[in-house]
């Protein structure tokens, strides 16, 4: 009995580490553990994208929406990128002549204005940009009424510098030429400075400095695309001229349809005897410009034809050319259906 006993202790701890379950069970568990628990760091580590897919938080289409929307607004970005670089080409082919700003009066209270209602947000620029645009448009459109069906000749113009002085001047505006007489085969175009007087800049109320500043730069680009017969034309003419576009662009007096005079009973008549038809002469500019807004009206065109006969000539003959009547008839007619001046309102101011 005592064998049988000592033979099965002997022999028990052999056999317990394979008929024991729970022994074994626990074992098996324990590697399988530790093995998965490897094979998920090693992935997190070399797979974010793998580590999203099983994040069960994970939204595919949520996802696709973030770089949907980040790709749209780079598209927004690109076109308005184009659209900004299309506006500044427009803008600086639209400038066909070099534009200069200078202001020689800084430390003044003028100077100080100017700068910063025309100069520091490049107003001053537009402005002569504009005017100019007004001016060429009508000088140089085609001939509607057929008689020409030639293009009319532009100047050359190659620089505008405007410039605020450090003194007034007898008038708003006063243009020089720098090569004015200048041509032949070298000869690149016109150079020009337009002074503007401080006095322009120094009214408090702003919305009238800049209907006086406008209206003095319109004047003057007027003057400045005009011909003038190679400097042999009547300057009171040529001013006068000016003067037209000038109120054609809504600075100045307004007449009725027809009508040229001042409505003081006949005061601003033409005279036409002397100064063999040259009824010009002696004239201010705004008068000269009353008359030709009637020759227009006459004879639609006028002013264009007139300013491209004086391109490169002028003789006293010229305008009588231009209207087809001598100008002793012009003037009679012209007496026999003066008007009345409507008079300036408050929205119609005279620069």
């Amino acid at each position: 009995m005592e064998n049988n006993n000592s033979k099965y202790s002997l022999l028990q701890p052999l056999i317990t580490p394979i008929s024991s379950p729970s022994t074994s069970t626990y074992s098996t568990t324990t590697t399988t553990t530790t093995t998965t628990t490897t094979v998920t760091d090693t992935d997190a580590t070399s797979s974010t994208c793998s580590s999203s897919l099983l994040d069960p938080n994970y939204d595919p289409f949520t996802n696709s929406r973030v770089i949907s929307t980040t790709n749209f607004i780079f598209r927004i970005l690109l076109v308005f990128l184009a659209a900004c670089i299309s506006i500044w080409a427009n803008y600086e082919a639209s400038r066909t002549f070099d534009i200069t700003i200078v202001n020689d009066s800084k430390d003044s209270q003028a100077g100080k204005l100017f700068d910063l209602f025309y100069v520091s947000n490049d107003k001053a620029t537009r402005i002569v940009l504009n005017t100019s645009s007004f001016v060429e448009h009508f000088l140089y459109q085609n001939d509607s009424s057929g008689s020409n069906n030639k293009p009319y000749t532009k100047k050359n113009i190659q620089s505008v510098t405007l410039r605020l002085v450090d003194r007034n001047l007898a008038a708003a505006a006063v243009i020089a030429a720098e090569n004015h007489h200048a041509s032949g085969k070298y000869f690149k175009g016109y150079n020009y400075v337009i002074d503007i007087s401080p006095m322009l800049i120094e009214d408090k109320d702003h919305n009238n400095m800049t209907f006086m500043v406008v209206g003095a730069l319109q004047r003057a680009m007027a003057r400045i695309w005009l011909w003038d017969g190679g400097s042999r034309a009547p300057p009171r003419l040529v001013d006068g001229m000016a003067e037209y576009i000038v109120e054609l662009a809504g600075f100045g007096q307004k007449t009725v349809s027809g009508g040229c005079g001042g409505g003081d009973g006949g005061s601003n008549l033409l005279n036409c005897n002397g100064h063999g038809g040259s009824w010009w002469e002696d004239k201010e500019p705004k008068e000269v410009a009353q008359y030709l807004h009637y020759y227009e009206n006459y004879k639609k065109g006028f002013i264009q034809r007139l300013n491209e006969a004086m391109r490169d000539t002028w003789h006293d003959r010229m305008v009588d050319e231009v209207l087809g009547l001598p100008s002793m008839k012009i003037c009679g007619l012209y007496n026999a259906s003066v008007g009345s001046v409507v008079s300036s309102s408050p929205e119609t101011r005279s620069v």
